[in-house]
């Protein structure tokens, strides 16, 4: 490994060999030994720049290195032969100042510092040819993102059809997703679950799939740096936490990881990453952990490649995977179709959220959505999401996870979305569904979930998108400001404009499910799926009104049952129920044991005692 980086330090410098062999041809014996240190300085310090540092080994920016050593070299070596190695450079020094304007601006500087001004006016003369061709590279890139644009794997769609979004059809669908900031505070509560916790933190989870459900994964990383990396040397192991359960507690998973981001030296996951991705720039801030199916720990890192040495832009089609094993240390490096298994995701949010950005600006070409084009299909991801500088969120959808995010339009003034990207995170398919409907951003969505419960001050976050009896309907997770816990679920229709009886505020998602199918009814007309659970049959044990809710209890059964006396089709008659009444209805099943209520469906609900004589 310190071969390898040696190795990429000599590619760095090679751009000195030419001006180096020139020094040697011209130089007397002095200037050669000079010559000869300065290049064995300056490879000592580049190596320790590069295996520390990790710079991009992408072959533009190795390019860029060799010619920046390239340009810096010819100049320095033409200074030196001009005005030290010259028979003649005495006289090129004296004679300087007729050279014009900049012949003197250089002769009075050199010779106001000496030789110290001349390796400066090299120096300045380098960074200004390496701007130019920068800035040449810069411009190409921001006009020409076609090529980035059409290496993208695109799937169009006319309609939201076969969209993979969840479609509920009953309470104990409801697949609601955590949010990161809950489960991130419950993981660190939990600290205290192995020996030395004190010395460890957690800086990262990651979303991915486990033995066919939603978790969170997040490794226990060293918190004080080197000497406490020195005194350990390994991490104990990661918290894995059910990804739909807001009840669910973390569970650390002792697995002892000797490679991680954290560690140092050749232990650091990112240096052995980086020393398999010569030619490929590593996406993200860091390598994400991913579990197997038995548990065992691997960091994950996407290795992307530019389209080419002036077009910057990422080559969506051909990129890599890095795999690392936490506990051997060993590298894979994998082509997409390659990827083993238990890898849910092997495109960063960050590779996603550009590839996003693109498709949705730049699709039908760059002049098109300047001031000077027409505008036309340009749209824009929303800034909601939980992931990808707040553009994406995961979603899980018959086993697999999608980066979710809405596109809207780049009129400020707009606030509809115009259709969904939902990006397979294993196989990097952006699939596009073009929305017809009146659909809200999850941005306007979060304001109105705000707004309705303000006075209790909730922050909401993590905006999902469900089909709920076929409407768009936005499900908004409300979490106390100072601490990031749950406190309440929101459940607005997609097109309700948060009008009365198109939103539903509850503690748990099933009975706010059902609350908002009772009020979308009332307000709508439209019949609310009837529970496919068990019918509920017993006598009345006790009854509360109140306001527009009629809650009861029955004997030997501790939950609470709701009926909302507002809602389209409830009958005036089932006001008249009393303690003794022999019911039976359906009810969405919560388990809650009293908890929580569970909502009647008014449509199967039917009192013997009200059941008129014939």
């Amino acid at each position: 490994m310190l071969s390898y980086f040696a190795l990429i330090t000599l590619v760095k410098l090679s751009g000195l060999l030419i001006p180096f062999i020139w020094l040697l041809i011209i130089a007397d014996r002095r200037g050669r030994l000079f010559g000869t240190l300065a290049i064995v300085l300056l490879f000592i310090v580049s190596y320790i720049n590069t295996y520390f540092n990790l710079p991009d080994l992408a072959y533009p920016s190795l390019i860029d290195g060799w010619l920046m050593w390239f340009i810096f070299g010819m100049i320095l070596v033409a200074a030196l032969r001009r005005f030290l190695y010259s028979p003649n450079a005495a006289v090129a020094r004296t004679a300087q100042s007729g050279d014009g304007i900049i012949g003197e601006v250089v002769q009075r500087f050199t010779g106001a510092f000496g030789w110290i001004g001349k390796v400066a006016m090299v120096a300045v003369l380098a960074v200004i040819v390496f701007i130019i061709l920068g800035s040449v590279t810069s411009l190409v890139t921001k006009m020409n993102p076609r090529p980035a644009v059409q290496s993208i794997k695109t799937d169009m769609n006319d309609d939201t059809k076969n969209a993979p979004m969840p479609i509920i059809k009953n309470s104990a669908e409801t697949p609601v997703v955590n949010a990161p900031q809950t489960i991130s505070t419950d993981m660190n509560n939990s600290l205290n679950s192995f020996k030395n916790s004190n010395v460890y933190d957690l800086n990262h989870m990651r979303v991915q799939m486990y033995k066919g459900k939603m978790v969170y994964v997040a490794p226990v990383e060293f918190s004080g740096g080197f000497w406490r990396y020195i005194h350990y040397l390994k991490v104990p192991g990661y918290f894995r936490t059910n990804a739909t359960d807001k009840n669910a507690d973390p569970k650390f998973v002792a697995k002892p990881m000797k490679y991680t981001p954290s560690a140092y030296f050749n232990n650091d996951a990112d240096r052995r990453i980086s020393a398999h991705s010569l030619g490929y720039s590593m996406v993200g801030a860091t390598a994400q952990l991913e579990i197997d199916d038995n548990g065992t720990p691997y960091y994950v890192r996407t290795l992307a490649k530019p389209i080419s040495y002036l077009n910057r832009n990422y080559d969506f089609k051909h990129y890599k995977v890095a795999v690392l094993n936490t506990i051997t240390g060993k590298v894979k490096v994998y082509s997409p179709k390659q990827v083993p298994k238990f890898v849910d995701i092997s495109v960063t949010p960050e590779f996603v959220s550009q590839e996003v950005s693109l498709f949705g600006r730049y699709r039908h070409g760059f002049w098109n959505a300047t001031s000077f084009g027409g505008h036309s299909g340009v749209m824009k991801p929303t800034t909601a999401g939980t992931e990808g500088g707040d553009k994406l969120t995961p979603y899980a959808y018959k086993g697999r996870v999608y980066y979710f995010t809405g596109m809207t339009s780049v009129n400020e003034h707009q606030s509809s979305i115009l259709g969904y990207t939902f990006v397979d995170a294993r196989t990097n398919t952006l699939h596009y569904y073009r929305e017809h409907g009146n659909v809200m951003t999850p941005e306007r969505a979060i304001s109105y979930a705000q707004q309705d419960i303000n006075p209790q001050n909730y922050r909401g976050t993590l905006p999902l998108l469900y089909r709920i009896n076929g409407d768009p309907t936005w499900v908004v997770s409300m979490l106390d400001r100072d601490n990031n816990s749950f406190m309440k679920y929101v459940y607005l229709l997609a097109d309700g404009n948060n009008q009365s009886g198109t939103y539903a505020i509850g503690d748990d998602a099933q009975s706010t499910l059902a609350l908002f199918e009772q009020r979308v009814e009332a307000k709508t007309g439209v019949t609310a799926t009837i529970p496919t659970g068990k019918t509920v049959t017993g006598t009345v044990n006790r009854i509360v009104r109140n306001d527009d809710n009629l809650l009861f209890i029955l004997k030997n059964n501790n939950q609470v049952y709701k009926m909302d006396t507002s809602a389209k089709n409830f009958n005036p008659l089932f006001q008249f129920i009393a303690e003794g009444d022999r019911v039976s209805f359906k009810a969405e099943s919560t388990g809650g044991k009293g908890l929580s209520t569970a909502n009647v469906s008014l449509s199967t609900f039917k009192d013997n005692a009200l059941t008129a004589k014939k």
